[in-house]
């Protein structure tokens, strides 16, 4: 039983919710008490912060800390839930160009009002809008004050995808910032993967897996 209370660095892998991670890790350690300090969607990977036993009390502070991600975006067609998950809605034919990106990006820098994607965990009413786009419910979002620190791209793959770095304030969704960025330049953007490389003074360079966690090689800070 893990007795300490700490933050543990997870990398979280792909195709699992961040609920369903929080709870093999709390069944692997023995522990009651256990939470998440940001939710990763399922198929993103990387940096989720769990807190256990007492280090659950810290949510609040840790929520809101610094984050980077690496994401590849592709431009031409957008789906319901602006990543490869979802059913195409819109597109058209365009090629984008690695100068056209970066001829824009300075536009995304600093703080900005940012919409929420129809399907995400922001709560509406008590239910998470996701559940309520699900059931086919008209979900009315409001614009959230977000701010972007750092935006780069990494590496052009060619056929309208790139691979970008982002650092940013929490509540951002970068899969808003991929729609974003295709308006600007005329077209429509799916985030094809993301992971999340850093959250505050942790990084996935020092995160453990739960293979990690099973054996024992955990990654945290005690609090």
């Amino acid at each position: 039983m893990f007795e300490k209370n700490a933050i543990i660095n997870l990398n979280k892998p792909t195709g699992m919710s961040s609920f369903y991670a929080v709870k093999k890790v709390a069944r692997l350690l023995g522990v009651k008490k256990a939470g998440h300090m940001g939710t990763l969607d399922p198929y993103g990977t990387g940096v989720l912060l769990v807190g256990v036993n007492k280090g659950t009390k810290l949510f609040d502070e840790y929520l809101k800390k610094i984050k980077t991600y690496v994401a590849v975006f592709h431009f031409g067609y957008e789906t319901d839930t602006l990543d490869s998950e979802g059913q195409i809605i819109s597109q058209n034919e365009v090629s984008v160009s690695l100068e056209q990106v970066q001829s824009i990006l300075g536009k995304f820098v600093g703080k900005q009002n940012q919409m929420p994607p129809q399907f995400s965990a922001k709560k509406v009413n008590g239910q998470k809008a996701c559940d309520l786009a699900r059931a086919g419910k008209e979900v009315e979002l409001k614009p959230k004050e977000i701010e972007i620190f750092d935006l780069k791209v990494l590496r052009d793959f060619g056929n309208n995808n790139f691979q970008f770095e982002i650092t940013c304030s929490s509540g951002t969704y970068i899969r808003s910032l991929c729609r974003d960025l295709a308006k600007e330049l005329s077209t429509y953007g799916t985030m094809l993967s993301i992971i999340r490389t850093k959250c505050g003074v942790f990084s996935i360079e020092n995160s453990c897996t739960l293979q990690d966690v099973e054996n024992g090689n955990v990654s945290y800070l005690e609090v």
